[in-house]
């Protein structure tokens, strides 16, 4: 399931922030004990101010945090998600890049949803596909992934 983040994640998340596999795909630094004080607050605000939706993704029966989904609402809506370690190889990240999409899609009435990973990154590109993303091309060194609602159906 997706939901929002709460202070008792935020170990988890700063946890996953240092795993090699993470950041070997990601753009973002470790957290840092300053930045984990401050996470939650960023969080709350790209709620607040409709900039972005940073969900956890969460186990359904125990609502442990196994993995985060981002939809930043700028000039493109765009999905990024990140399981973590413990959590990978079970299509958690297909299912919330879906539920993500279809959330967006459905819900705030977008008129398409992008993912995008890097060429190098064959689970990402796998996880995406399997959504129901179709490829777009290569934007800014990425491979660059659409989905429209009419996809999800």
């Amino acid at each position: 399931m997706l939901r929002l983040r709460r202070p008792e994640d935020v170990p988890a998340i700063a946890a996953a922030s240092h795993d090699p596999d993470t950041q070997r795909w990601l753009e973002d630094e470790p957290m840092t004990p300053e930045k984990e004080a401050g996470s939650l607050a960023r969080a709350e605000e790209q709620w607040r101010s409709r900039t972005g939706a940073p969900f956890v993704i969460a186990d359904a029966g125990e609502d442990r945090p196994l993995g985060l989904l981002n939809l930043q609402l700028g000039d493109r809506a765009t999905l990024a998600v990140s399981v973590f370690p413990e959590a990978r190889g079970r299509g958690l990240a297909s299912r919330a890049l879906r539920l993500g999409a279809t959330w967006g899609l459905r819900d705030l009435g977008l008129e398409c949803v992008v993912a995008e990973a890097d060429p190098g990154n064959t689970a990402s590109i796998r996880a995406i596909e399997k959504a129901g993303f179709r490829r777009e091309g290569i934007r800014d060194g990425k491979e660059t992934f659409v989905v429209l609602l009419q996809d999800l159906d």
